[in-house]
């Protein structure tokens, strides 16, 4: 049986294993792993009940579980209720300076007010009915209150509450733990927003690859299973969007050779067949950008873009075509990955550069924009230096400059070299930045402030951008 009843919100347990992400140890990385997946919807909640107050319009969906509350509809809700009452305090999140205003200047009265919370309480022994409420308030498409669950959720919510089998979603979780060659942002965001989907339709050239005849074969057998760094640059390039249905489905070429699996063998030998299959091999390792010698552009130069994912998407019902292509060159290129780019932990002054470089025009004001990137890069690198404790200060006692500051953090982002999937990713970027020769060098962007006439151009901005971005990504 359920019930409905008011209930104080502090009472309230968020649910460390909500289908929109994998499970989580604690509120504190759950919260930040909601941000991580969504942060204008997260946002856009906060902003509302601030604005307007709690609206108990619904009841949230909550299990009893012995003594605890566990919310099963309405985390989101409550997550900004904690963040806006001190629970958690907003610092610790990557939360826009905006919103942090409005938390400081709410009332007492204000708070008051706003911590009872109507709820549709189920005991333990209810939690079927409970789901099936679940699921079917999610069935709706609405976007003002309720976030239609992710193609990820969609997986999870299969697997986990109708026993179907789904491999993509397996091989994913398995990656996203044991995958060297990842941010830990990008773990948390694609825990809950991935193309599953399009990692299905690889699914079904891999199993091929490995001469297996199940999908689930594939995902039982990492991350000790034949081809693992491929495999996982594949997974990282659907996750950054480089690979979509139009590649995979292209008949023309095979998707997989640019990433170090063996071309499947042509059933004829004629001249053309042979053509075709040198010059298709050839073109895709070229666009891919992640063979082994140049994996780090892969990663940097379409780590936020979306355009590389849609534009195969849209072309997924186009037969054998090539998928568009997608320019780096371009402040369109610069501004998705900056969207994309959601630093975590004490870090609101970096979201803050972020927000105002995406006001800026990159082409009316190039060297304002490198002003900042450069105060985004020196901030970000002393920010990760204080939460790895890892010294600011040369052995003559005066601060370390910013380039010895990165070569030290790269050093610790890759274990010393030792993870090698992180070193080929941060490896372009920090050659990118730390060569004095480079556009977007430290010294470059040092020169733009002390030399009168050193100078840059929006196109160099747009283009070498995501060679750095990663860097930039992996830091905060």
């Amino acid at each position: 049986m359920s019930k409905s009843q008011q209930v104080d919100f502090s009472k309230l347990s968020l649910d460390l294993s909500n289908l929109r992400m994998m499970p989580q140890k604690s509120e504190k990385k759950a919260i930040n792993v909601m941000i991580a997946i969504k942060p204008d919807r997260f946002f856009a909640v906060i902003d509302s009940i601030i604005d307007d107050g709690y609206l108990g319009t619904e009841n949230l969906i909550v299990l009893k579980d012995g003594s605890k509350l566990i919310v099963k509809e309405g985390n989101r809700r409550i997550a900004a209720l904690k963040l806006i009452h001190g629970i958690y305090k907003v610092d610790d999140f990557a939360i826009p300076d905006s919103i942090k205003t409005k938390i400081n200047e709410l009332s007492g009265k204000w708070k008051k007010e706003n911590k009872q919370i109507p709820c549709l309480i189920f005991d333990a022994k209810d939690i079927d009915k409970a789901n099936k409420i679940v699921s079917l308030t999610h069935g709706k498409g609405e976007k003002a209150s309720r976030d239609p669950w992710s193609s990820v959720a969609k997986a999870r919510h299969n697997r986990d509450e109708n026993g179907v089998s789904e491999p993509g979603l397996d091989l994913l979780e398995k990656y996203l733990k044991e995958g060297k060659n990842l941010t830990v942002q990008q773990k948390e965001r694609w825990s809950g927003d991935y193309y599953i989907t399009i990692l299905d339709e690889a699914l079904k050239t891999l199993i091929k690859k490995y001469k297996y005849s199940k999908s689930i074969e594939i995902a039982n057998n990492y991350p000790k299973i034949k081809y693992k760094s491929s495999l996982e640059d594949i997974l990282l390039n659907i996750g950054l969007g480089n690979i979509g249905f139009g590649t995979i489905r292209d008949k023309d070429t095979d998707f997989t050779v640019p990433y170090g699996f063996q071309p499947d063998p042509t059933p004829t030998a004629t001249a053309t067949g042979n053509s075709t299959q040198g010059s298709s091999t050839s073109q895709q390792g070229g666009s891919s950008n992640n063979t082994s010698g140049s994996n780090t552009n892969s990663g940097n130069s379409n780590s936020g873009s979306n355009s590389g994912g849609s534009s195969s998407s849209s072309n997924s019902n186009k037969g054998t075509q090539a998928p568009k292509a997608s320019a780096t060159n371009t402040q369109r290129h610069v501004r998705a990955l900056l969207r994309k780019f959601h630093p975590r932990g004490n870090r609101p002054k970096v979201v803050t550069l972020k927000n105002e470089l995406l006001k800026l025009s990159i082409k009316d004001n190039p060297i304002a924009f490198c002003f900042i990137l450069r105060s985004m890069f020196e901030i970000s690198a002393k920010s990760y230096c204080d939460d790895n404790t890892i010294s600011k200060v040369a052995k003559n006692g005066n601060d370390k400059n910013l380039k010895s500051l990165l070569t030290e953090v790269t050093n610790h982002l890759t274990n010393g070299k030792k993870n090698t999937g992180m070193t080929k990713t941060l490896h372009g970027a920090l050659n990118e930045i730390t060569n004095p020769n480079r556009i977007l060098s430290v010294t470059s962007m040092n020169q733009l402030v002390h030399s009168q006439n050193f100078s840059v151009q929006p196109n160099d901005i747009c283009t070498l951008f995501s060679n750095i971005y990663p860097l930039l990504e992996a830091m905060n």
